[in-house]
């Protein structure tokens, strides 16, 4: 554990190393667009709470606690006539001990006019771009018990000559563990000219055993081949994130989440997230939440307020449906509206 965490802190120190030399060198920014409205609402502060079928964008990981297969859909509407439609389905596999994930992203744009260098018309032409993503989630330790985090992590602790702790004595660094991968297919149709490559995600989401309601999560997106469209590729936005979040429940109609998220972009400056949500039960089977969150990423473009993002949301037994709405500066708005159902 303490080799990985070391690996990780060489990364994230790497990544930051070469975020001034590689500002602006990234292609694909259709990819950091996001998924999901309830993480919108959030202000995308996810990478810790990523769950369901939505976590095959934010953290694979988030995909190990499902219990039930599950379906969602989201519909992004955003300035300059762009549409973003993502869909995915999830569900746990017994004998893949995991659970595995499809998700598809569509990027697309209303009709532009096709001229030649003459400003001759040709016509029109709607550029358009999609992610076909195949994910896998497992939890290695299912269950709260100590003697089940130490069958897993004690023998690596343990020093010679240092006597053992008892047997059901909880250690620090025990609890449960979930790990996630995603391969994904990226294609951009600019309308004359189109590119393809494949790009892998990854995360991890720990959960404390004498701490539960206290989530450490790290991930890895985009990472992958340049893509290449004429002579020159250019990398994809791969980003390192790390987050924290806390649940916590007031008495049985409450549940309050706080997260805290930092992404060290391979292109551009690092930037930060916070959001939290506030649910409560208002009837049996029926549960609503108002989300607010903040994003630093716009800011410096365009201003403070389009950092801003909230969002509700409501489910109904099995069914649920999220909104989210982020003021985007000059540009306008961005609005995010999310269905999804557990089977």
């Amino acid at each position: 554990m303490r080799v990985s965490l070391l690996v990780v802190l060489l990364a994230v120190a790497t990544e930051a190393g070469a975020l001034q030399k590689n500002v602006g060198t990234s292609a694909a920014q259709f990819l950091r667009l996001g998924a999901g409205a309830r993480s919108l609402g959030m202000g995308e502060a996810y990478s810790a709470v990523a769950e369901g079928p939505d976590a095959v964008y934010w953290n694979p990981a988030g995909l190990a606690r499902m219990s039930r297969p599950e379906v969602s859909y989201t519909r992004s509407e955003m300035p300059a006539g762009l549409h973003e439609d993502f869909a995915a389905v999830a569900a746990p596999v017994s004998w893949l001990r995991g659970t595995v994930a499809f998700a598809m992203t569509r990027l697309s744009q209303e009709n532009l006019d096709l001229v030649n260098v003459s400003n001759q018309s040709l016509g029109s032409f709607a550029p358009h771009s999609e992610v076909y993503a195949f994910a896998y989630g497992h939890q290695f330790s299912g269950n709260n018990s100590a003697e089940t985090a130490r069958d897993c992590f004690g023998d690596n602790w343990n020093v010679p000559y240092v006597d053992r702790p008892l047997d059901y004595e909880r250690e620090p660094w025990t609890g449960d563990i979930s790990a996630g991968l995603s391969l994904k297919v990226i294609n951009e149709n600019l309308g004359t000219r189109q590119a393809a490559t494949v790009a892998v995600d990854g995360g991890a989401i720990f959960r404390p055993v004498d701490w539960h309601d206290l989530i450490l999560a790290g991930a890895i997106r985009h990472a992958g081949k340049n893509i290449r469209f004429i002579s020159d590729s250019e990398p994809l936005p791969a980003e390192v994130a790390g987050s924290i979040a806390y649940e916590v429940r007031l008495q049985e109609q409450w549940r309050l989440l706080p997260a805290l998220e930092v992404d060290v972009p391979y292109a551009g400056n690092i930037y930060g997230k916070v959001g939290f949500e506030a649910e409560r039960r208002i009837a049996s089977g029926v549960v609503a939440a108002l989300r607010l969150g903040f994003s630093s990423l716009t800011v410096p473009d365009l201003g403070p307020i389009s950092g801003l993002a909230a969002g509700v949301g409501l489910r109904v037994q099995r069914f649920s449906f999220d909104a989210a709405f982020q003021p985007m500066g000059v540009l306008g708005q961005s609005f995010r509206l999310g269905v999804g159902w557990r089977f």
